[in-house]
């Protein structure tokens, strides 16, 4: 444990001296991963699925904010849909545009929500983001996390149904439209999987708010549990077909994700708490303090030798002492 802490301040430390640094680094890695996964999804436009145009979006992802990551990777997906056809990206635009109103109205801080979702869906790791806004973030990243959850699962249906969406029909737009409208309204498995991250954010939210020992860990295993029992429950009852072993390795993992983020954002001792009472012309207050976890980094010791003396202690005599002192008789 000591191990683990000695490396977690020597991370901390590094990330805080170099962070002008490592953090352009991670959003470019971050958007090449967006990119990449929008061109394995919906690759419909040649030339937007080349290597060197993937790197400089990227690139500019890098040294844009979030929010530009996240406007050039609307972009993309609308040119990859725009390619397919016209009328799927009418209403592509349209749906992103009902998005954007809705999360930069109500969760303007969590809108990578809408970027982390479909990869991590397309990951077979989806439910890992509910629970980690859960612990991070505030209650209204839900709905960024619903956001999210529409885009993959628009695009997923694009994709299942691309040959019928890319063919010239008569009807035309109606058609089309009436067509990506019900893939929406009529996809139970989407309206289970909002269900579920919703109420799996809300209910680890509201745990770890609490000011109750170990609150964090209580926090995780609540959200895997309702998490794991909503989903297999509801898979049941709606007839979608179930694979449990798939959803016991993704409890797993998103587990082992959440376990790390308490470990880095909130590792306290719980054998030392402390209450403290005060007071002040209106109130009394009731504060609970409980110590964070860390090591100090271990002092450096130099001894010096000295050359000159290659005597024992035993040995040492007056004329070496007036050597070493520079005393003359």
């Amino acid at each position: 444990m000591t191990t683990l802490l000695e490396i977690k301040e020597k991370l901390k430390t590094f990330y805080a001296k170099n962070d002008i640094y490592i953090k352009p680094v991670i959003k470019f890695i971050f958007a090449l991963i967006v990119y990449i996964q929008i061109n394995s999804s919906i690759g419909y436009n040649s030339k937007l699925e080349s290597l060197p145009i993937t790197l400089v979006l990227a690139l500019l992802g890098a040294i844009l904010p979030l929010g530009g990551t996240i406007l050039i990777a609307s972009i993309v997906v609308l040119l990859h849909l725009y390619t397919l056809s016209f009328e799927v990206a009418i209403i592509a635009f349209v749906l992103f545009m009902l998005i954007y109103f809705l999360y930069f109205r109500f969760a303007p801080k969590t809108g990578v929500n809408v970027l982390l979702v479909p990869v991590f869906m397309k990951l077979n790791i989806g439910n890992t983001i509910p629970i980690a806004n859960g612990l991070v973030n505030e209650w209204y990243s839900a709905i960024s996390v619903a956001c999210g959850t529409v885009v993959y699962y628009f695009l997923l249906g694009i994709r299942e149904n691309a040959s019928l969406l890319g063919s010239e029909t008569e009807e035309g737009i109606t058609y089309k439209f009436t067509a990506v409208l019900n893939q929406l309204v009529g996809n139970k498995q989407m309206y289970l999987t909002l269900v579920t991250f919703a109420l799996t954010t809300l209910v680890v939210y509201s745990i770890r708010k609490l000011s109750a020992n170990y609150s964090w860990s209580i926090a995780i295993i609540t959200g895997l549990l309702v998490n794991f029992i909503m989903m297999l429950s509801g898979r049941l009852m709606l007839g979608l077909g179930l694979n449990i072993v798939a959803l016991i390795l993704q409890t797993i993992v998103a587990g082992a994700v959440a376990m790390v983020l308490q470990f880095m954002l909130f590792n306290l001792d719980y054998t030392r708490i402390e209450r403290v009472q005060f007071e002040d012309d209106d109130y009394y207050y009731y504060v609970k303090a409980v110590p964070k976890i860390y090591v100090t980094g271990k002092e450096k010791r130099v001894k010096t030798i000295s050359s000159k003396n290659k005597r024992t202690r035993s040995h040492f005599t007056e004329e070496d002492f007036k050597e070493q002192m520079d005393i003359d008789d």
